[in-house]
């Protein structure tokens, strides 16, 4: 069978990543820039960044499909991106028809935090027919759900979003615009601002090095444990991988995580049969996921229904 190769674009708030991902599992050319280059024609602007990648890269007329991942609100048919707050122009796009317009070839898009998963899955050889779920700490809370083979969008396309349930008794602002969100005490964000407040004198980046001990950075490590039980509790999934900045962090205390799951779990079950896998990404793995992620809906629209 031929080699296929599909384009993974991987959107931040601060970056843009592009690769090209090979259905031999190699990412065969990669680039970095700033998310400024996309101007507030958004559609238009990340065409020409794929053109102008596939261009540089060789790979001209040899790529099927093309993933956009994005930190957004997307619709339930995965084809319009309904909110991006932190970039512009992106708000109420159709962006999937407007990228294959312009591009001439299959568009998928999806939430950044489903391929980051896509990526896990495929590195760690999870099968598909698992029920997976992602939990992945960076500056929110992010979370993805994978059931039956696929991604679980819900209602409106907006599962997912574990960083927003609910804390009792918390007048906390979240700046999704509610109040008392669990990611006001367990994401990045509230992890500096505890930081800032209590180890004002400490880079973020070795606050667990230095301060692992202290009783307050345990509570938050038992504060990060409540949504992802939560959602296993709900869920009973076959496999949890846990991921993102913060748990990367030196010294990141990831056996008093595991504890504190296992502790807020059901008993006996789901909690006996609890399967928790830790997994690092670079700066490719969004890309690769992506691009993982276009193959196999490539695949899909091959065979017979």
């Amino acid at each position: 069978m031929a080699c296929v190769y599909t384009l993974g674009a991987d959107i931040g708030g601060t970056n843009l990543r592009l690769g090209i991902v090979s259905s031999e599992g190699e990412t065969v050319s990669f680039e970095r820039k700033a998310s400024s280059v996309l101007h507030e024609n958004a559609a238009e602007g990340l065409a020409e960044e794929i053109n102008g990648h596939i261009a540089k890269s060789g790979y001209t007329e040899r790529i099927s499909a093309v993933a956009v991942g994005l930190p957004s609100l997307i619709d339930k048919s995965r084809s319009t991106v309904l909110s991006t707050p932190n970039l512009k122009g992106f708000d109420k796009l159709p962006l999937k028809s407007e990228l294959e317009k312009i591009l001439g070839i299959p568009v998928f898009i999806e939430r950044d935090v489903n391929f980051l998963l896509q990526n896990d899955m495929e590195k760690l050889g999870l099968k598909s027919e698992k029920t997976v779920l992602g939990f992945y700490v960076g500056t929110g809370f992010g979370n993805s759900i994978f059931m039956g083979g696929k991604f679980y969008t819900g209602s409106n396309g907006a599962a997912g979003e574990l960083g927003h349930i609910p804390i009792l008794g918390s007048n906390m602002k979240c700046t999704c615009g509610n109040t008392g969100c669990i990611e006001t005490v367990c994401s990045g964000k509230a992890l500096e601002a505890l930081a800032e407040e209590h180890f004002p004198h400490t880079n973020i980046k070795q606050v667990f090095k230095v301060h692992g001990n202290e009783p307050i950075l345990k509570a938050f490590v038992y504060n990060l444990a409540v949504p992802i039980a939560t959602e296993i509790n709900i869920l009973d999934p076959d496999v949890c991988i846990i991921g993102g900045g913060v748990i990367d962090m030196e010294c990141f205390p990831k056996e008093i995580l595991s504890d504190a799951v296992h502790f807020y779990t059901r008993k006996p079950y789901p909690e006996k049969s609890l399967r928790l896998l830790f997994t690092r990404h670079d700066q490719k793995s969004g890309v690769f996921g992506s691009g993982i992620f276009a193959q196999k809906q490539i695949m899909k629209r091959g065979k017979p229904e």
